[in-house]
């Protein structure tokens, strides 16, 4: 397993400096300026702001500049937050962003792996069919229709929670529920259709004929090979959950790395950007791998090779 995790990684290095030089490029491409507003600042102290930063050099030495700051895991200082640097920002960004991401997800595995479950049992059954559809229901309304029904319901009519802002428990309720409704009717569905793959796998039908109760043969050899799917579809949902959602950072007032991205992008933050695209990419390859080698514990069949 160490040779394939070390192999993984090296061939991810190509991949992630792709993905940074396309990103530097573009968001140089695209118009605007960090320091150009609405209100024109003086051309001297435009032009004093752009050899502070480097601004003036050529894109070429911009980019070689980056990467050795990059080499030391120094993404430079944000235009739009002097006070501060980059890597302080996606630390901060992250903190909100990452509970968030993880209780959305917790939520939508322990609501959809038994749904799906119940569903692949029992397909016919009325409470299977009303959570489905309720499910499908979550899956089919965008976060920005969604999240404002959750705080007319919740907040406006019930007095449950807060509508938005962050510092207290209570504030994680509202954008969870609209972040994990979407995953709960896939995870269900890919439950679904696995474990009515892996009931209907000789094995299993082997299982059976030796007598074997119908509990044991569900939670100790039909789960697991169903499951695949369900981690195979983790990895770049939760990096994607964890990066920070920019529709429900926006409804809800959350200021994480989505809240961050938006402003890095109306101010053409172009450190701020990389960060945030760099840190993105690190944690969608971080997490499949990690899928990966679960499905390699999960299913004998699957090698590292």
């Amino acid at each position: 397993m160490g040779r394939y995790v070390l192999k993984r990684l090296l061939f991810a290095l190509p991949l992630l400096w792709l993905i940074l030089t396309l990103t530097f490029f573009l968001v140089r491409w695209a118009p605007g300026k960090p320091f150009r507003r609405e209100r024109a600042l003086p051309a001297e102290i435009e032009a004093h702001l752009d050899r502070h930063y480097g601004l003036d050099q050529p894109w070429h030495v911009q980019y070689v500049n980056y990467l050795r700051g990059l080499a030391r895991l120094d993404f430079g200082p944000s235009y739009r937050y002097p006070a501060v640097t980059v890597r302080e920002l996606l630390w901060r960004g992250l903190r909100v962003s990452a509970p968030i991401g993880f209780a959305a997800y917790a939520l939508a595995l322990g609501i959809g792996i038994p749904l799906g479950m119940g569903a692949a049992l029992r397909p016919r059954a009325v409470w299977v069919r009303a959570l489905m559809g309720l499910a499908v229901f979550g899956v089919s309304t965008p976060n920005f229709v969604l999240g404002p029904l959750l705080v007319l319901l919740f907040s406006l009519t019930l007095y449950w929670v807060p509508p938005a802002g962050w510092g207290e428990g209570r504030h994680l309720v509202l954008p969870v529920l609209t972040l994990s409704a979407a995953y709960i009717a896939y995870i269900a569905r890919l439950t679904q259709s696995g474990l009515q793959q892996a009931l209907a796998q000789d094995y299993i039908r082997t299982a059976r004929a030796k007598g074997l109760r119908p509990r044991t043969i569900l939670l100790r050899h039909a789960l697991r090979p169903a499951l695949l799917p369900v981690l195979s579809f983790t990895g770049p949902s939760l990096a994607f959950l964890l990066a920070g959602t920019v529709v429900i950072e926006k409804i809800f007032a959350i200021p994480g790395l989505g809240h961050f991205f938006v402003q890095a992008a109306l101010n053409r933050d172009y450190t701020l950007i990389l960060g945030i695209v760099s840190l993105t990419s690190v944690l969608l390859i971080v997490l499949n791998l990690v899928a990966d080698i679960a499905m390699a514990r999960l299913d004998p069949r699957v090698t590292f090779r």
